[in-house]
């Protein structure tokens, strides 16, 4: 091993216009460079562009796989059998797959990323050949790895269930609020939005896992419930989906269909994120009561917004939240009518939940996110930072 070892970066699962989970790959890849941290990086990329602010750092380098670009199968071969021989030509010491797939044969040692366990908690949410992908791959992937690093303790806990052989090489690495936030604040006045009914607002890719059949569900029988009845029409919040096509997103047409027909909901594909920070400074609430999330990033998003958040009471959003938001079940559409009616009309709730949720937004730092990751590198790699004069990181 040379006086500065060699990590690579599988970040592969990284598209353009990414969401939770490409959007920690980046965030951690940023906070990882924020310092020398007496190693050398190559990130294993299918398009540079998503990773431009890393181009001509020192000791980072970007490595573009065009062969891994497409489909399940596609990556899944590169995966095995091109990724290794690569690894070796970049003269890697430590892989870091950033996802919880890896190549089985590979003989440096090697971290898998476990960001949520959806495809085993909610089998029929996941679309093939993807879950089959997953069943037959993952549990030998976490077998193979040297450590696991989990996004929560809550995702920590679930894998340790599902995999017990695996239970003592996983760390919790928790994540943080997401850094393009960064300093940002609300504006007094939302330009063109003063015309524009309340609104609560939801945040992710429309797939099952979002649990977007109940939430519309829920909404409707917000409309219609007793707490809503006699109040002016004008003053029942709208509610707006933000959020890229998911799987089976035809399933919600019949739903969204009747609610656009009464021009109560609003449909916007993914947008930039000055576009997004107008929706959640904006919005009456955040409303993301998500089957499974491992963590749940658009909960510090709004956090940070200063807007009240209703999420699920387990899982990522419930460890999230940490008390600073509404937990109703997920499962359960009238809990969640029930939640609603509270944030749309209890304005002692919803600025206590915006002041407790800018204090939790944060106290969640990807810079110690880093810290703990280079410190599960350094264990890997039986570094004593104090010897060999490495930075600490902290």
């Amino acid at each position: 091993m040379t006086s500065r070892p060699q990590i690579i970066l599988e970040a592969l699962q990284v598209r353009s216009n990414p969401t939770g989970t490409g959007r920690g790959i980046l965030d951690l890849c940023a906070a990882l460079a924020d310092q020398d941290r007496g190693l050398d990086f190559s990130v294993l990329t299918t398009g540079r562009d998503m990773f431009k602010d890393l181009e001509g750092r020192a000791n980072w380098r970007i490595i573009e796989c065009p062969r891994a670009r497409g489909g399940a199968f596609r990556k899944a071969w590169f995966t095995q059998f091109q990724l290794p021989g690569l690894v070796r030509r970049l003269g890697g010491d430590l892989l870091h797959s950033m996802q919880f797939l890896v190549p089985l044969r590979c003989s440096i040692p090697q971290v898998a990323t476990v960001h949520d366990l959806a495809w085993l908690l909610y089998p029929e949410t996941i679309g093939e050949p993807r879950l089959s992908y997953y069943r037959f791959l993952v549990p030998r992937s976490l077998a193979k790895v040297d450590a696991i690093v989990a996004n929560s303790r809550s995702t920590a806990s679930r894998t340790a269930d599902f995999f017990p052989a695996a239970a003592g090489k996983i760390h919790v690495t928790l994540h943080g609020t997401p850094r393009w936030v960064g300093d940002r604040s609300c504006p007094e006045v939302l330009p063109g939005r003063g015309s524009v009914r309340p609104y609560f607002l939801f945040v992710g890719t429309l797939e099952p896992r979002k649990n977007l059949t109940r939430l519309l569900d829920a909404y409707d029988s917000f409309l219609s419930g007793d707490t809503a009845r006699g109040m002016p029409v004008d003053s029942l919040p709208d509610l707006v989906l933000v959020g890229g096509r998911g799987w089976k997103e035809s399933r919600l047409r019949e739903r969204v269909a009747g609610l656009k027909g009464r021009g109560r909901l609003k449909m916007v594909d993914y947008c930039d994120l000055d576009e997004l920070w107008g929706y959640y400074c904006g919005a009456r609430a955040l409303v993301f009561p998500s089957l499974d999330e491992g963590f749940g990033l658009p909960v510090l998003e709004a956090m940070a917004a200063g807007i009240p958040v209703l999420t699920s009471d387990r899982g990522g959003t419930a460890e999230v939240a940490a008390g600073e938001a509404l937990l109703v079940d997920p499962e359960n559409p009238e809990e969640i009518a029930a939640g609603l009616a509270r944030l749309a009309f209890d304005g002692d709730l919803r600025n206590k939940l915006s002041a407790g949720g800018r204090v939790r937004a944060r106290e969640l730092s990807w810079s110690r996110t880093a810290e703990l990751t280079v410190a599960v590198y350094r264990e890997l790699l039986d570094i004593d930072q104090n010897k060999k004069g490495l930075p600490t990181g902290t």
